[in-house]
């Protein structure tokens, strides 16, 4: 089995250590600085690769580093709010969808294209 098809067949298991997005809307991970930052709904698949892989069907929100950007560190931004130098690609424009409290989430992170550093699933508070 390749990256690729790893990837296509990982099925998350619930988030540890206060992962996920805190009830103030902080978006909290283990691994490192991350380039890639997704909330998708429970049942997505893990994203993968450009130019039609990378945003599942399921994906809430969606935000990345520029190329040539410094990643993001964990905590340092909430839910819905684009760190200033970063893009969000999920929506296309305004605010992504309310998260539902008590509701199971996808919280993927990745240092890159398919180097995934958080994958799991958290509940909203």
């Amino acid at each position: 089995a390749g990256l690729l098809e790893d990837q296509l067949k990982f099925r998350p298991t619930a988030c540890v250590r206060g992962e996920g997005v805190t009830a103030d809307g902080r978006v909290i991970w283990r691994g490192g600085g991350a380039r890639y930052i997704y909330v998708l709904e429970a049942s997505a698949i893990s994203p993968t690769v450009p130019p039609n892989l990378d945003v599942p069907v399921g994906t809430k929100w969606r935000i990345d580093v520029p190329s040539d950007g410094t990643p993001v560190m964990s905590g340092t931004f909430t839910y819905g709010q684009v760190p200033a130098g970063l893009s969000q690609r999920v929506p296309a424009s305004g605010p992504p969808p309310s998260l539902v409290s008590g509701q199971s989430y996808y919280l993927y992170v990745s240092a890159d294209i398919i180097q995934p550093i958080t994958r799991c699933l958290f509940t909203a508070p």
